[in-house]
C-alpha cells in the first residue's frame, strides 16, 4: 500500500474512505500493470529478462491475476462469440470479465446482487452498450428467467461466478448452460473434500455463519465441471479454470487438482479460521 493510501486510511472514515482506498490500490496496480509492459517493450531486445518472464502477466482489473490467465487461455482456445456471464461483479472494475468488455469490446451480462454495487457498475459501463448490469440476489430458482431476461448468451465464451455463498449450487443449477469456460472461486479452507455449504436461498455471506462458511471445495466444482463436459486446466490463487472437454486446443490441457489447489497459509489466522468453521454443517459432492 503506497503512503497517499495509508494517509487516507488512517486520516478518512466510512464507507466513502473504503470505496477510494479501493479506487486508489487499483489503479496503483494498473499503473504498474502499464509500466511493465512498457518496459518490457522498451528492453525486449537488451537481453534482460529472465527465460519464460511473460509481460502478459498482470492484473489489469481482476482480484489478482484471472484477466491475464484468461487471455492467455483465450489466446489458445480461440474466442467466436465474445460474450461473457458474470455473476458477482461489485461496482464492474474488479471482476473477471471487466478486462475483456472494457479492453477488447466483448458483449455480456453481469449480475450483482448489492444494490449500491450494481449501481456504481452501470455507472462505470455506461459508454459500453454491449454490456449488461443487473442488479439480482441469484438463486437456483432464478437462474433460468434471470439468463432469459438479460438475453444471456447460453453459449458464452466465459462464464464467472464469485458470490460468496451458494456458488457450486447456482452452476449446477444451470443445466442447459454451455459456456466454453467457466471460473469459479474455491474455499480453500474447506480442503482437499468435496464439500459445499448446505443450499439456502436466504443465504447472505456472513450474515449469521462465520466469514470463510461459503461455496464450495475445488474437488466439489471438479466433480460437477466433469459431469457438466468440463476439465479442470488450471489455477491462479484461489480461482479455478475449467474449459469445455471439446473446447480443449493448443497448450491447453487437463491437470490434476492437486496441481491447482493453494492451501492456506499455515499459522494462527488460519487455526482460528478452521476452528471457526468445524462442526458446521457440509454437504458431500458425489
Amino acid at each position: 500500500m503506497s503512503k497517499l493510501s495509508r494517509f487516507l486510511k488512517q486520516t478518512l472514515a466510512g464507507a466513502d474512505a473504503k470505496a477510494l482506498e479501493r479506487r486508489l490500490a487499483r489503479a496503483e496496480r494498473q499503473l504498474r500493470a502499464v509500466q511493465r509492459l512498457l518496459l518490457y517493450q522498451q528492453f525486449k531486445d537488451a537481453g534482460l529478462h529472465a527465460d519464460g518472464f511473460d509481460p502478459g502477466n498482470v492484473s489489469f482489473y481482476s482480484q489478482h491475476e484471472e484477466d491475464a490467465y484468461l487471455l492467455r487461455l483465450f489466446r489458445e482456445l480461440g474466442a467466436p462469440r465474445k460474450t461473457f456471464l458474470e455473476i458477482g461483479v461489485e461496482d464492474g472494475l474488479e471482476c473477471n470479465a471487466a478486462s475483456l468488455a472494457l479492453n477488447f469490446g466483448w458483449r455480456g451480462v453481469m449480475l450483482e446482487g448489492d444494490p449500491d454495487f450494481a449501481a456504481a457498475a452501470r455507472e462505470n459501463y455506461r459508454a459500453c452498450p454491449n454490456v449488461r448490469v443487473q442488479q439480482a440476489f441469484v438463486t437456483r430458482e432464478n437462474t433460468a428467467a434471470l439468463l432469459r431476461e438479460t438475453g444471456a448468451d447460453r453459449e458464452a465464451d466465459l462464464f464467472s461466478i464469485d458470490i460468496d455463498g451458494n456458488d457450486w449450487w447456482v452452476w449446477d443449477a444451470l443445466e442447459d448452460f454451455r459456456p466454453r469456460v467457466v471460473i469459479v472461486e474455491y474455499n480453500d479452507f474447506f480442503g482437499e473434500k468435496a464439500v459445499t455449504i448446505p443450499y439456502d436461498p436466504q443465504f447472505r455471506h456472513r450474515a449469521k455463519t462465520p466469514r470463510y462458511y461459503c461455496g464450495a471445495s475445488l474437488a466439489a466444482y471438479a466433480r460437477l465441471a466433469r459431469r457438466r463436459g468440463y476439465v479442470l486446466v488450471g489455477g491462479e490463487s484461489c480461482n479455478a479454470f475449467f474449459v469445455r472437454t471439446e473446447a480443449l486446443r493448443g497448450a491447453v490441457r487437463e491437470v490434476p487438482a492437486s496441481e491447482v489447489y493453494r492451501p492456506p497459509e499455515p499459522g494462527a489466522r488460519t487455526d482460528r479460521i478452521r476452528k471457526a468453521l468445524k462442526g458446521l454443517k457440509y454437504v458431500d459432492v458425489e
